[in-house]
């Protein structure tokens, strides 16, 4: 078996041969026993070695692995920094186009808002501040020529005073009832009379000058209105005030209007001053002539 298996160069076999002569063998005993620790330790000696190889060469590959894994991780990382970070890009563009379209949508009704702020000056102040000096020149005898001149140069500065956003001071040079009663007088004619009654000065206490001045251009609307269109000979404002509620009743002996023309007798802008004081106006086409109108509004 010995010479088999250094023949076959088997260490395992020559180990195991070497272990059965020491058995039979006894007097060569200490001679094959020496033998036998000789190629037991090579062997051991160079399993160990393998052994210590391959350890190597498994931490090597553990040491790879743990650094791919750190990269993968590392790089993962990254990849989620970055779509992060164009995702944030994207909100800010998208913020940023939104922001910009919304300023430019506000710039735009600002525009729109300041037309329609001056157009409505021009309207009341220019166009029938206008009209009310032609009805007073056309109606009264004794309206004399310095007199038109002073007012159609009050008009002009007023005219030029709107795109300088100039506060209008005649309501507060002149009671307001006492203007009232002007403008409705100065529409009265050989052929047209006008009425007041309840005109005081208690009517119109506590009302804000804003909201004065609205009142006004819906009296003087009324009237304009009247004159261009309605023929009457007779016109008439009534004023109250119950409690913290103003209200004006106009009505003339005109031919009147329909309810689905209201709109389109110069009176969209009286409904709209009408609003914007908090009030509500109530037309009455269905009396056999003439029109009557209830407007009515807190008195604050």
């Amino acid at each position: 078996m010995l010479t088999e298996a250094i023949k076959n160069n088997s260490p395992d076999d020559r180990i195991t041969a070497l272990q059965r002569i020491i058995t039979l063998d006894a007097k060569n005993y200490l001679n094959n026993f020496q033998h036998f620790n000789f190629i037991n330790d090579s062997l051991q000696t160079a399993r160990n070695k393998a052994k210590n190889q391959f350890a190597i060469v498994r931490y090597d590959v553990d040491q790879k692995n743990a650094k791919n894994q750190i990269l993968i991780e590392k790089n993962f990382q990254q990849d989620i920094g970055i779509i992060l970070l164009a995702l944030a890009l994207a909100i800010t563009i998208l913020w940023y186009i939104k922001r910009k379209k919304r300023l430019e949508q506000e710039k735009e009704i600002e525009v729109k808002n300041t037309q329609l702020k001056i157009s409505k000056k021009v309207h009341d102040v220019v166009a029938n501040g206008i009209y009310q000096v032609m009805t007073k020149i056309e109606n009264q005898q004794h309206f004399n020529k310095d007199e038109a001149l002073d007012e159609l140069e009050f008009v002009y500065e007023k005219s030029r005073d709107i795109s300088y956003e100039k506060t209008d001071t005649q309501g507060e040079e002149k009671d307001f009832s006492e203007r009232i009663s002007e403008t409705v007088s100065s529409f009265k004619n050989d052929e047209v009379n006008t009425y007041l009654a309840g005109n005081d000065s208690g009517i119109w206490k506590h009302l804000s000058s804003k909201n004065k001045e609205e009142v006004y251009q819906i009296i003087r609307e009324l009237l304009v209105n009247m004159k261009k269109h309605s023929k009457a000979t007779i016109v008439s404002f009534r004023f109250e005030r119950e409690n913290d509620l103003i209200r004006i009743f106009y009505t003339d002996n005109g031919i009147g209007i329909s309810g689905d023309v209201i709109y389109k007798n110069g009176l969209s802008s009286t409904v709209s001053r009408i609003e914007t004081i908090n009030g509500e106006i109530i037309f009455d086409t269905k009396i056999e002539k003439g029109l009557k109108i209830t407007i009515s509004f807190p008195a604050s």
